[in-house]
């Protein structure tokens, strides 16, 4: 009969709850156990298992004197069958002197992997009137263990089983809100009061092109993954306790390709007040605002034909009388002798009515739609005129230029002239970029050509000194130009002629790379053949 020092015993006991207490987890938890088990029985194998409702199943957490993913990759016990499933389904404590010999109850055996099992108990871990998991040790020796011996597993087990089912609660809420997280569209970076990225949903990868676990810890300012307008939102957050919603900014992609933004943020507090971390939701803006930039174009083109076509009517009504006195004059008096400075006069007078009338004339064909004209054109043929015309202007320059069109013919639906137009005022753009840069930077303009389905795809990329973000939503706008004698018409008729047959203009462009300007144009149908 075993001997028993109930006074080492209840100390034992006493240690042992207070350490299980003071645990934060499960795993820890489970170390102590085992480790009151040590010091208090003989054992060859200790198994802790967790109750899975819904599957009915019991499922190994922690194990020693076993493999762990051994144990786990077996059938598991279901809750009824064998002595932990009976355990679990009743609820009350298991002990069995001598597993070979009783035949009432069955004990699972791996003797090939797992030490003999004659000794056995089992009891489970319950909160109030629950059965949350099991705790079975095995000895291979039999008349191992007795009543007392099952008491004070079950003291231990019933303090286990809090923590247990704390872990479970804790792990179910983390995964319905990462699964919540995961499942919004929007983008999500939680950072820590050191701006430490600390989380990151699907969405924010996505946007971003950055997994969570290659920047969970990086510093997001370091890392400049957000450019915030000129004011960064996530340290004013954390300096002044501002919050935003809906702010405008800039993102660096992983690419680093810039992306327009829409941004809000919010702050977490710890239980003193103080500022924990701050959460920043945000969604990718550009195609919106691409969108918005066109349909405002549009509307500021519709209104200038209005105010345009106004105009036009209240200067023709007294320039049609004039031109026609002057032409009256001119046929009357413009042969007579002596009258060279009359017929002088004269001449100037229709002369320059002619011109405003034709000034007027291109103010009307502005407000209108005056660059569909009819016809088509083949691509590279148009490509190779415009570098031909502009050679003399390239070449003194000193700039390169890389033409790559590696398709075959490519038929676009434009009028020869006006698409020539539009390459030479994109190329003229290019060169007085480049002109402005210093010498220690490349001189080259590329023209890239490429087909896709039924759409043609033509990229102008420069060198040059880019255009300022502040500008970029107005280089389309009649009229205006950031060069000190530009007339702002060139982009505009551009953007025009590519718009008249429904194709779109994109603009990129930074200080330290240059301007690339991408023209995504419809294509004609009609036989390809290769050059």
């Amino acid at each position: 009969m075993k001997e028993y020092n109930k006074n080492i015993d209840l100390n034992l006991l006493s240690n042992t709850i207070n350490n299980i207490n003071k645990s934060t987890d499960f795993q820890t938890t489970a170390e102590i156990i085992f480790g009151f088990i040590m010091s208090f029985i003989d054992f060859n194998m200790a198994v802790i298992y967790k109750i899975d409702d819904k599957e009915n199943l019991l499922e190994i957490v922690s194990c020693l004197g076993s493999d762990a993913e051994k144990l786990k990759r077996r059938m598991p016990f279901k809750v009824g069958d064998g002595a932990v499933g009976l355990v679990a389904k009743n609820k009350k404590p298991i002990l069995i002197n001598d597993v070979l010999k009783n035949k009432e109850i069955q004990v699972r055996q791996y003797c090939d992997e797992d030490p003999v099992i004659r000794s056995f108990l089992a009891v489970p871990l319950v909160v109030g009137d629950k059965a949350i998991g099991i705790l079975s040790i095995s000895n291979s020796q039999p008349e191992q263990y007795d009543d007392y011996d099952v008491q004070m597993i079950n003291i231990i087990a019933s303090q286990g089983a809090v923590l247990l089912e704390l872990n479970n609660n804790i792990t179910e809420t983390q995964r319905f809100s990462n699964n919540i997280l995961d499942n919004v569209n929007s983008g999500i970076i939680v950072v820590d009061i050191n701006c430490n990225v600390v989380k990151l949903n699907k969405s924010a990868e996505n946007i971003t092109g950055f997994k969570f676990e290659e920047i969970v810890g990086s510093d997001i300012l370091a890392e400049h993954l957000f450019i915030d307008n000129e004011e960064n939102f996530i340290c004013k957050c954390f300096n002044e306790g501002k919050i935003y919603f809906e702010e405008p900014g800039f993102m660096v992609r992983r690419d680093k390709n810039i992306i327009r933004v829409r941004l809000s943020t919010s702050l977490m507090f710890d239980e003193e007040g103080n500022i924990k971390s701050c959460i920043c939701i945000f969604r990718d803006n550009t195609e919106i605002e691409n969108l918005q930039s066109r349909i405002a174009m549009t509307d500021k083109l519709e209104a200038l034909g209005r105010l345009t076509a106004g105009l036009v009517h209240e200067i023709r009504n007294p320039l049609l009388p004039i031109r026609n006195a002057s032409e009256y004059l001119l046929n009357k008096y413009g042969e007579t002798e002596n009258n060279d400075e009359m017929r002088s006069l004269l001449k100037i007078i229709s002369e320059e009515s002619e011109r405003l009338n034709r000034v007027l004339e291109g103010f009307v064909n502005m407000g209108k739609n005056s660059f569909a004209s009819m016809g088509n054109c083949d691509l590279k043929e148009v490509i190779d005129e415009v570098i031909t015309l502009l050679n003399y202007t390239i070449n003194k320059n000193n700039i390169k230029t890389e033409v790559n069109f590696t398709c075959g013919s490519i038929v676009l639906p434009y009028n020869k002239d006006n698409l020539k137009q539009v390459f030479i005022n994109l190329m003229l753009n290019s060169v007085d970029a480049i002109n402005m840069n210093d010498d220690s930077k490349p001189r080259i303009i590329t023209i890239s050509v490429n087909q896709n389905n039924n759409h043609a795809s033509v990229s102008i990329e420069d060198t040059g000194t880019g255009i300022q973000k502040k500008d970029l939503h107005q280089i389309f706008d009649p009229f205006y130009s950031t060069k000190e004698h530009g007339t702002g018409m060139g982009l505009y008729i551009a953007f025009n002629i590519i718009k008249s047959s429904g194709g779109v203009v994109d603009v990129h462009s930074s200080n330290d790379k240059g301007t690339k300007i991408i023209l995504t144009i419809p294509m004609e149908e009609g036989p390809l053949y290769e050059y």
